[in-house]
């Protein structure tokens, strides 16, 4: 079936006049973010450089190895047909910023779009396999707020003042929730100008933002997309109902932008999850009811200590024999009645969930 790359080889040709902004260009730019910028684009918001000229700047084989995140090839190969593009010809590339703080807890990237129709888009990325960025998926689940959120929400208020064009926010994962974060918390002026926001398969947030007046506000504007398979984007609370994509990937793998199906400008659309997915969410959702903020902190903390002892800055570069370790100390870290509960949930995703994860699933 077709995904975003055929988009552009289908689609390409087609100006924003004739076929205004869509679903599936909201996860194209999302997706094009996790695309090492460094010295390709400006950081400033008034310098600005095309997206066929950032192309021939570009170039692959200069990215550390340990940055070539999973989707890597595919990336550079979405990059090249949106230079060759009709539709993206005219669109200019701004205020690249990528930043990990160690100290923060923070890994956070962004870049901004101005696109041929005159609207502004920011690309929030989600994770990109360093140990700080998926310890700051962990905070969401106890912080008030991140730094990558209060981040967010800085990036949008510098990349939009002074100016009164229509704006766009989206992100895939994580950073599909700092979309929706610095929506809320940016100047009122900005606020006021969103007229859409994309999430693809982004994770929610507390009680407390769900049931706030800002988020029932900005409600109505948020595009929420999850495939068949969601683990991320079902963490944590949403007011907005999900469209259910239907994905060629098995398992967790389903979680990749490229495996999304859709048929023209529009995401093909399923009628539910499928089951060993809800599974694990239903798994997950009960472990974080039974656990405090303080209780979630420190399982946290142990896990990402012994992580970071390591001296390896991402995931794949820590072998099972590390993180194996970290696990075990983290679960000690846990109340008896706790370790009891996270036993049960293990063999109920290892008994009835496994195919969101080794193998093919059936509805």
């Amino acid at each position: 079936m077709a995904n975003i790359l055929d988009y552009l080889d289908w689609r390409g040709d087609v100006p924003f006049s004739a076929d205004p902004f869509n679903e599936i260009d909201g996860l194209i730019l999302s997706q094009f973010c996790y695309v090492p910028l460094e010295d390709v684009v400006p950081e400033s918001f008034s310098e600005s450089i095309s997206i066929p000229e950032a192309y021939k700047i570009y170039d692959p084989e200069k990215v550390d190895k340990k940055r070539r995140i999973i989707t890597f090839e595919q990336d550079n190969m979405l990059f090249r047909k949106l230079a060759e593009s009709r539709r993206y010809r005219g669109t200019l590339l701004s205020g690249y910023v990528c930043m990990v703080e160690h100290s923060e807890d923070m890994q956070f990237s962004a870049l901004t779009y101005s696109l041929p129709d005159g609207s502004g888009f920011v690309a929030f990325r989600g994770t990109d396999g360093t140990v700080v960025g998926w310890k700051e998926d962990f905070n969401l689940s106890f912080m008030q707020q991140t730094a990558g959120q209060q981040q967010a929400v800085c990036y949008v208020d510098k990349a939009f003042s002074g100016t009164d064009i229509p704006i766009r926010l989206g992100g895939h994962s994580k950073g599909g929730n700092f979309a929706i974060y610095s929506s809320m918390f940016c100047d009122e002026n900005i606020r006021g100008r969103i007229k859409e926001i994309y999430a693809y398969d982004a994770p929610g947030f507390r009680d407390e933002i769900i049931d706030s007046d800002t988020y029932k506000k900005m409600l109505p504007y948020i595009r929420s997309y999850i495939p068949q398979v969601s683990i991320v984007g079902m963490l944590l609370g949403s007011s907005c109902e999900p469209k259910i994509v239907k994905n060629t990937a098995i398992g967790l793998s389903q979680h990749f932008s490229y495996s999304w199906e859709l048929r023209r400008n529009r995401f093909m659309l399923a009628d539910k999850l499928k089951k060993s997915g809800d599974v694990i969410n239903k798994a997950i959702s009960g472990l974080l009811e039974e656990f405090s903020d303080i209780e979630r902190q420190i399982f946290t903390d142990s896990l990402f200590e012994v992580l970071n002892s390591t001296d390896k800055d991402t995931l794949k570069e820590i072998n099972k024999l590390r993180l194996y370790p970290a696990l075990i100390k983290a679960y000690s870290k846990l109340r008896p009645e706790q370790q009891a509960i996270m036993k049960g949930a293990i063999k109920k995703i290892a008994k009835d969930g496994t195919g969101a994860i080794f193998k093919p699933q059936q509805t």
